[in-house]
């Protein structure tokens, strides 16, 4: 979708990067790492960008930094346009792991959320692992960390909710969103209206 607005792969994750991390300052070759792009490319869109007024850049050690420019005018209307993108895009994502074989529960948490979660992905059932990395690498696009993601076998992830394991809990207990839940609907209701995990409470 953005790719076909700003008329440039790199620019585009260039553009999308910058929009997600706008407190943080990038050099070159660390961009160019994180987003996959040749350095020539990177370089030629960081120039383009700063000329715009999207960019700014400064010296640091003998290092170039990028960072973007919040007060630039048309920022407010770009991060608009960019974050309803990843939305839609992440929708079109959670849809097509949605149908992949053997799952049974698929829930985006953690960094995707802003949830205190230990990870940012959880997937339970018997599925191909090999199938969820394009996925996962698509998703991944631009956050400021290395994605996380849990697999987990349905007995174990039913094991892990009888004992209110706080991996699980964690999950469950703060921001999420549910992609595909096949397991909760099945499984006693008392078993999850016991999930109130009483002895992770603090002690009024």
């Amino acid at each position: 979708m953005l790719e076909q607005i700003f008329s440039s792969i790199a620019r585009t994750k260039v553009i999308k990067f910058f929009c997600v991390n706008a407190q943080d300052k990038f050099f070159v070759r660390e961009l160019a790492r994180r987003l996959g792009v040749q350095l020539n490319s990177i370089r030629r869109e960081l120039k383009n960008l700063e000329d715009f007024g999207f960019l700014k850049s400064e010296e640091q050690g003998g290092k170039k930094y990028y960072y973007t420019n919040q007060s630039f005018s048309l920022y407010p209307e770009i991060k608009a346009m960019v974050f309803k993108a990843l939305a839609i895009e992440e929708m079109n994502i959670a849809n097509k792991m949605s149908k992949i074989p053997g799952l049974k529960l698929l829930i985006f948490t953690g960094v995707l959320t802003d949830s205190p979660a230990s990870t940012d992905v959880l997937i339970v059932g018997k599925v191909n692992k090999g199938k969820f990395d394009k996925y996962l690498g698509k998703i991944a696009e631009g956050l400021p960390e290395d994605l996380r993601y849990t697999f987990l076998p349905l007995s174990d992830y039913l094991y892990r909710l009888d004992i209110t394991d706080k991996f699980i809990y964690d999950i469950w207990a703060n921001e999420k969103i549910i992609v595909i839940d096949k397991i909760s609907d099945k499984i006693k209701a008392k078993r999850l209206d016991e999930f109130d995990f009483k002895h992770f409470r603090p002690e009024e």
